[in-house]
């Protein structure tokens, strides 16, 4: 099929991976009792859409042939198979994940699947720029004398590259990757991995992320959370996180005013 990927397209997409997020919540534990929020002593950042624009994967994907707009598509069409795999019981990392559906991508456009060009699309990953308001907010949690990690979906060492090439490597103290635990956020496996590594109790880590469907795994876990709206408004049928901005230091300010 050739031609502009409907906004229909990029619809099913994110509602299939909503479905596949529900359904995940269905099969793991009951949620922790709620407790109230307190000021975190540690505070763990997703990473993609997060810290970092991934809006320059567009332009790579363009140059191999795919239309505007691919961008949206694959990233629900990725969660959506993520998601999946990890309601089957079925791990695979990112880069796996990724590259499949490219080449899914690709042959719908009934374009050759070429390994050298899709792992260039996923090479610019490591390059990505910060969003403006970063470092701000790392300066802000680092002031406060709260520890600083990343708990992302991606690869350790990708995110590793991220952070060194937007000058960001030194406020963080430990990268955390779903390749440890061997399951995909907003698995509670996941979080309380994070907060097990980081040797504090799930109640005294918070997480900040985009997506509401990894504030809601959060939360699930027992973390405080703090969500930031970076142009994608959080869907009233997920749970709210507890503190919610459209920027990051806002989001930062709000966690650090919670009681200690």
């Amino acid at each position: 099929m050739n031609g502009a990927i409907t906004r229909r397209r990029a619809l099913h997409g994110i509602a299939v991976a909503g479905i596949a997020l529900n359904s995940l919540h269905g099969l793991e534990a009951a949620a922790p009792a709620a407790t109230a929020r307190r000021r975190p002593k540690v505070i763990a950042f997703d990473v993609i859409e997060t810290l970092f624009d991934p809006s320059p994967i567009e332009a790579a994907m363009v140059e191999i042939g795919l239309p505007k707009g691919s961008l949206k598509v694959w990233f629900a069409r990725f969660l959506r198979d993520a998601f999946a795999l990890e309601i089957i019981g079925q791990y695979k990392p990112f880069k796996e994940i990724a590259t499949g559906t490219l080449g899914a991508m690709c042959r719908a456009e009934d374009l050759a699947v070429e390994e050298a060009k899709i792992a260039g699309v996923l090479a610019r990953f490591a390059t990505l720029p910060a969003h403006p308001d970063v470092k701000a907010g790392f300066e802000a949690v680092r002031a406060a004398g709260v520890r600083m990690i990343t708990l992302t979906n991606g690869n350790a060492e990708v995110t590793r590259k991220m952070l060194e090439h937007a000058g960001l490597e030194s406020f963080i103290e430990r990268g955390i990757s779903i390749d440890e635990v061997n399951h995909w956020k907003p698995a509670r496996a996941v979080y309380l991995h994070a907060a097990k590594t980081m040797q504090v109790e799930p109640h005294e880590m918070a997480l900040i992320a985009a997506h509401d469907w990894d504030t809601a795994g959060a939360s699930r876990a027992g973390l405080t959370t703090g969500g930031v709206e970076r142009g994608s408004p959080f869907s009233a049928a997920l749970p709210a996180p507890d503190v919610i901005s459209r920027t990051l230091p806002e989001t930062v300010r709000q966690l650090l005013a919670l009681p200690a």
